[in-house]
């Protein structure tokens, strides 16, 4: 159904085992010693999809509230692609069923595939945003929300809900069914609840997991999302990023964080090159968030084969390995070097131990600062200097690196 193989199924399952894997596998470090999988700061309709399906309600519920606080009206369409998009047609049995046959009209070229469907209809979307009628209406008075979904032949259509003043509704309707590309569309202006209205037809869509979050319990529907990387809901740029809604915690609900945001009682900072949020400032309570500074890091200790990219450049390089001479060290603290000697450090001593590395302390020193700066992914060489437990982990750093092939250089 919806044009999903066995072999989609199977080709994707494994896909989300090997994400899920990653996930549950790597972790988030903090400077107070607390270790987070990763799974627990993702989730999606099939991963954590108790958090998705609360946050999409939230989003949802939301969006109408705000729009009855500005006395908008709500104007829901759907949109369905011409014949030439469908791969099937389905004809009405005498039993009052129905059932799928070829369709004639249908062009098996990459222009008018399942993906292509599915942007036509999003710049469908765009080109009625950018009309003059609603570009005259302030930006504060518009919101809407977009759902897709497959027909059972797998083409995309798509539902809009539409919020706009009740004095611009006519001339809305108007501009959208000039835009209408096929003899499905239709628009609906009865709505009494709004939410519930676009809910059904996203749990459509859905499949509810939050009782049994398994791969194996994913439908062909949640396969048609993956396997042409459809967006299930899209929303107009109404609230503040999700991004820093998240961050705060439910602390405010996603109405009041915006109102703050936009009457400047929040500030955010962001870094200047990732341009993440670094900050988050009310005037009332002070700081919100701020972030820590976090290590991602494999427990297994393995050096995964996408970590090591720019170290392994050095391998291939052509550049002449550092030779020592273990009475003339001029050596400066690991701390103190700059990145690419660092690398090359490293390289030249990760198989085995050179006479510039002074003890196995040093180089778990070396270690310790690769992975400082992210060249590493995996704990922290731990060793307690000058106590009683020293001897017992100097012991066991010997032992982790004789099983690598390594030999430490002598006290």
């Amino acid at each position: 159904m919806y044009g999903i193989t066995k072999e989609d199924k199977i080709f994707l399952s494994e896909r989300l085992k090997l994400q899920q894997k990653f996930l549950d596998e790597n972790f988030v470090s903090f400077d107070d010693g607390a270790s987070v999988p990763l799974s627990s700061f993702y989730f999606s309709s099939w991963h954590n999809p108790a958090r998705y399906i609360a946050e999409l309600n939230n989003r949802v519920s939301s969006l109408e509230m705000y729009a009855k606080e500005r006395r908008l009206e709500p104007i829901f369409c759907v949109f369905t692609l011409p014949s030439s998009y469908h791969r099937k047609r389905s004809i009405k049995l005498k039993n009052g069923g129905y059932r799928l046959v070829r369709n004639e009209n249908f062009i098996d070229d990459e222009a008018h595939s399942v993906c292509a469907g599915a942007h036509k209809l999003q710049m469908l979307i765009r080109s009625i945003m950018n009309s003059v009628v609603i570009r005259e209406i302030p930006t504060e008075d518009r919101c809407y929300i977009t759902t897709k979904e497959p027909h059972k032949d797998g083409t995309c259509h798509l539902n809009l809900l539409l919020f706009v003043p009740g004095s611009f509704k006519e001339r809305v309707i108007h501009v959208i069914k000039r835009r209408f590309i096929s003899d499905e569309n239709r628009i609906e202006t009865d709505i009494r609840n709004a939410t519930g209205y676009i809910m059904k037809y996203i749990f459509k869509t859905l499949d509810d997991l939050r009782d049994n979050p398994s791969i194996e319990n994913l439908s062909d529907i949640s396969f048609w999302y993956l396997k042409h990387r459809i967006r299930r809901v899209t929303m107009s740029k109404t609230f503040i990023s999700l991004e820093i809604y998240r961050k705060v915690g439910g602390k405010f609900s996603l109405i009041e964080l915006t109102k703050n945001y936009s009457l400047g009682l929040l500030t955010v900072l962001c870094d200047t090159d990732s341009k993440k949020p670094v900050l988050i400032y009310d005037n009332d309570f002070g700081d919100l968030w701020v972030k820590k500074k976090t290590q991602v890091f494999n427990p297994c200790g393995k050096i995964q084969s996408h970590e090591l990219k720019s170290i392994q450049s050095f391998y291939n390089s052509g550049i002449k390995p550092v030779y020592y001479n273990p009475y003339k060290i001029f050596r400066t603290a690991w701390k103190d070097m700059s990145d690419e000697r660092l690398k090359l450090y490293w390289r030249d001593n990760c198989k085995e131990i050179t006479d510039d590395i002074l003890s196995v302390q040093d180089y778990t020193m070396l270690e310790n600062e690769m992975i400082e700066r992210g060249f590493l992914q995996r704990y922290k060489n731990h060793i307690r200097y000058f106590t009683e437990h020293a001897l017992e982990d100097i012991r066991e750093l010997e032992f982790k690196y004789s099983n690598n092939g390594v030999m430490p250089y002598p006290f």
